[in-house]
C-alpha cells in the first residue's frame, strides 16, 4: 500500500514486575514496533484516591446494568490517556448511557402493558359483538358509578353470591373470560377484592374509546398499530445502546483501571515494578498489552502525553518493495510528521532513471543476478534488483545486449538513430517530477496549516514555470504567465503586509532564484539522455576495439573485460547521477527533513525456543 505520510510514534509506558523485566523487554523487542527511551520527567504517581472514587461509582453502574452492557473483556485494555481523566470520562459516559437505558426500559414496559390491555379489550369487544351484547354505558364516563372490566382465566369468573349486589355480565372469549361490573364508587375496593382473589386482572377502558361496536374495534386496532411502531422504535434504540462501542470501550477502560487498583497499585506502593517507557508505532494500541499478557506478564500499557520538548520519531514506508531505497531517502534526512514520505515513489523513480541511463539487457541481467545471489549477505544491494530489471526493459526498447546491436531489434528506437528524442524524453519526465515536488510542497502546507500562504505565492511560481515552458511551443501561454506573475506580486504583498516596498524587492529576488533553479533542474534531466547516449557510445567503442582483433581469444577477452569495465564504471556513475537528480532536483522542492527516524529495539538474535524462560520467571 502506497502511503505518503510518515507514521508518528506514540509515547507509551508500562510497569513490569522486577523479576520479569528482562522477559518483558524481550517480548516488547520481538514486536519490532518499540523504541525504548528514558522518560526525562520524574515518574508522576496517579491520584489513586480520585481514581478509586470514579471506579467505585462506575462499578455500581456496571453491576446494576450488567445485562444491558455490551460484552466486556477478560483482560485489561491499553490506557490511551491520563487514567484519572479516563475514569471520569468513562463514568460520565456510563451515567448518561444508564439514564437513557432506564428511561427506555420504563417507556417500553408502559407501552407493552398498554399493548397487552388493548389486545384483551379487543378480545372482549369481539366476544360481545359475537354474542350481540351492547353495553354502551360501559364506555361513557359517570361521576357516581364504578365501571370495571376484568379479565379472568377461562372458567374462573366469580358468579352468584360472590358478585351479589353488583350488576355483572360475563362474556366468554376464545382465550379469556371477561367480567363487566357496575357499582357505587365506595364499593370499588370490594369489587377488586372479590375479583382479584380469583386470579383476575382489571383492564382499563380508555377514555378515547367511543362510538358503535365497529368503531370501537377500529379504534383499538389503529391504536394497537401505533403502539407496535413505538415499541419497535424503543426496542431498536435499546438494542443500539446495548451494542454501543463507546460504552464497550468505557467499560473496558473502567475494568482495566479497576484491575490496576486491585492488582498493580499495591506493587507501586512498595516500588516493586520497573518503569519502562519509549515510543511505539503499533497500529493496534492493545498489541503490546496483549503480547505481554499472553506471555504471562500482568502489566497495563499506558499511552500518556509524551514528555515536553521531545520530538516523536516517525517511520517511513516499510513495504518490502520500498525498503531497498530507504538509504537514499536517509541521505537527505527523515521527513517530519507534516512532510511527504517519498519512499514509495523512489521504488519507481530510481529504477526508471537508472534503467534509462544504463539500457542493456545483458548488463541488467548481470546486475539482477548479482542482487539475487548476494542480497542476503549484503542487504543494502537490494536496490540493484529493480534497477537491473529496469535496465533490461530499456535494453529491449533500445535493442542493446552487451553492445551487440544486431542481436535484438529495438522495440522503440536506437539511441544514435534519434539522439534528440533520447535527450528530450527524460527532460519531459523531469518536468513532471519537478511539478510533483512543487505539488507536494502544497500538500505539506495544507498539513501544516499554511495552505493560504502557499496558494498566495508558491502556487503562482508553479503556474508561471509551467506556462513559460508551454510558451516555448505555443505563445498563447504567455498571458497565463502574466496572470501568474500578477498573482505572485499580489500574494507577496499580502504575505509581507506591513513591511513596505522592500517586500517587492525581496519577492522579485526569490522569484528570479526559483525560476532559475527550476530551469536548471529541468536542463539537468538532459543528462539522463546524455548518459544513455554515452552508454551506447561506450558499447560501440568496445565492439570497435574487439572487431580490430583477429584472434578469437583476444576478441573474447576484449568483449568480456570491456563489458566488465563498463558495468563497474558506468554503473557507479549512473547511480551517483540518479542519486543527485533525486536528492537535489526532486527532494529539494518539498522535503525539509525535520523528522527523527524511529529506531526499534533490535530483536533478540537467540532462539526463542532455547533461551526464553517459561512465563512468570525472570
Amino acid at each position: 500500500m502506497l502511503r505518503f505520510r510518515p507514521v508518528q510514534a506514540r509515547w507509551f509506558e508500562t510497569y513490569l514486575p522486577h523479576e520479569q523485566t528482562v522477559r518483558g523487554i524481550e517480548i516488547i523487542a520481538q514486536s519490532g514496533v518499540v523504541e525504548l527511551e528514558t522518560d526525562p520527567r520524574l515518574s508522576e504517581p496517579m491520584d489513586t484516591h480520585r481514581l478509586h472514587y470514579f471506579v467505585q461509582r462506575a462499578r455500581t453502574l456496571i453491576d446494576s446494568h450488567r445485562d444491558d452492557l455490551p460484552g466486556g473483556r477478560s483482560r485489561p485494555t491499553a490506557l490511551l490517556g491520563n487514567p484519572v481523566h479516563l475514569a471520569n470520562q468513562a463514568l460520565h459516559r456510563m451515567r448518561l448511557w444508564s439514564a437513557r437505558v432506564d428511561f427506555l426500559k420504563e417507556q417500553l414496559a408502559e407501552q407493552q402493558a398498554e399493548r397487552k390491555e388493548l389486545h384483551l379489550l379487543g378480545e372482549a369487544l369481539w366476544a360481545m359483538r359475537r354474542d350481540g351484547i351492547e353495553l354502551r354505558e360501559l364506555f361513557s364516563e359517570t361521576r357516581f358509578l364504578c365501571k370495571c372490566l376484568f379479565v379472568c382465566p377461562k372458567a374462573s369468573c366469580p358468579e352468584g353470591d360472590e358478585v351479589a349486589g353488583q350488576t355483572a355480565l360475563i362474556v366468554r372469549g376464545p382465550r379469556h373470560d371477561f367480567l363487566f361490573m357496575l357499582g357505587l364508587r365506595d364499593q370499588r375496593a370490594v369489587i377488586s377484592h372479590l375479583v382479584v382473589e380469583q386470579g383476575c386482572e382489571q383492564v382499563g377502558v380508555p377514555s378515547w374509546l367511543s362510538g358503535d361496536p365497529a368503531q370501537r374495534v377500529r379504534q383499538i386496532r389503529d391504536h394497537a398499530s401505533e403502539l407496535e411502531r413505538e415499541i419497535t422504535r424503543l426496542e431498536a434504540e435499546l438494542r443500539a445502546l446495548r451494542h454501543d462501542p463507546e460504552i464497550a470501550e468505557a467499560r473496558a477502560n473502567l475494568e482495566t483501571l479497576a484491575w490496576y487498583l486491585d492488582t498493580a497499585s499495591r506493587y507501586l506502593d512498595g516500588l516493586e515494578l520497573c518503569h519502562v517507557t519509549g515510543w511505539t508505532t503499533a497500529d493496534d494500541p492493545e498489541r503490546l498489552q496483549r503480547e505481554l499478557w499472553e506471555s504471562g506478564i500482568e502489566a497495563v500499557v499506558r499511552y500518556p502525553d509524551p514528555p515536553p520538548m521531545t520530538a516523536p520519531p516517525v517511520t517511513t514506508l516499510q513495504s518490502g518493495w520500498a525498503q531497498p531505497f530507504r538509504p537514499l531517502l536517509l541521505l537527505w534526512g527523515t521527513p517530519g510528521r507534516q512532510e511527504i514520505d517519498p519512499s514509495g515513489l523512489l521504488a519507481l523513480i530510481v529504477p526508471l532513471l537508472f534503467g534509462y541511463m544504463f539500457p542493456d539487457v545483458g548488463h541488467g541481467l548481470l546486475l539482477t543476478g548479482f542482487a539475487v545471489l548476494f542480497w542476503r549477505r549484503w542487504p543494502d544491494i537490494r536496490f540493484l534488483l529493480p534497477c537491473g530489471l529496469a535496465a533490461m526493459v530499456f535494453g529491449l526498447l533500445f535493442g542493446e545486449v552487451f553492445g551487440f546491436s544486431e542481436w535484438l531489434p529495438a522495440l522503440w528506437v536506437r539511441p544514435f538513430d534519434d539522439p534528440l528524442l533520447i535527450l528530450i524524453v527524460p527532460m519531459v519526465f523531469g518536468v513532471g517530477l519537478l511539478l510533483l515536488g512543487l505539488i507536494f510542497s502544497g500538500v505539506e502546507a495544507k498539513w501544516s496549516g499554511t495552505l493560504g500562504h502557499w496558494l498566495a505565492v508558491e502556487a503562482a511560481v508553479l503556474v508561471l514555470y509551467l506556462s513559460l515552458l508551454a510558451a516555448l511551443f505555443d505563445t498563447r501561454a504567455l498571458p497565463v504567465a502574466g496572470l501568474a506573475l500578477v498573482h505572485y506580486v499580489v500574494g507577496s504583498l499580502w504575505k509581507g503586509r506591513g513591511r513596505g516596498l522592500w517586500v517587492l524587492a525581496s519577492a522579485g529576488g526569490r522569484l528570479l532564484f526559483s525560476l532559475f533553479e527550476l530551469m536548471l533542474n529541468t536542463i539537468s534531466f538532459a543528462r539522463v539522455g546524455a548518459f544513455a547516449l554515452a552508454h551506447a557510445a561506450f558499447s560501440h567503442t568496445i565492439m570497435t576495439l574487439a572487431d580490430g582483433v583477429e584472434q578469437p581469444v583476444g576478441w573474447l577477452l576484449i568483449i568480456v573485460l570491456g563489458n566488465f569495465f563498463e558495468i563497474v564504471i558506468e554503473g557507479l556513475v549512473v547511480f551517483v547521477q540518479t542519486t543527485r537528480l533525486v536528492l537535489f532536483e526532486f527532494f529539494g522542492h518539498f522535503l525539509q527533513a525535520k523528522g527523527r527516524l524511529f529506531r526499534p529495539v533490535p530483536r533478540p538474535v537467540t532462539s526463542a525456543e532455547t533461551v526464553r524462560p517459561p512465563p512468570g520467571h525472570g
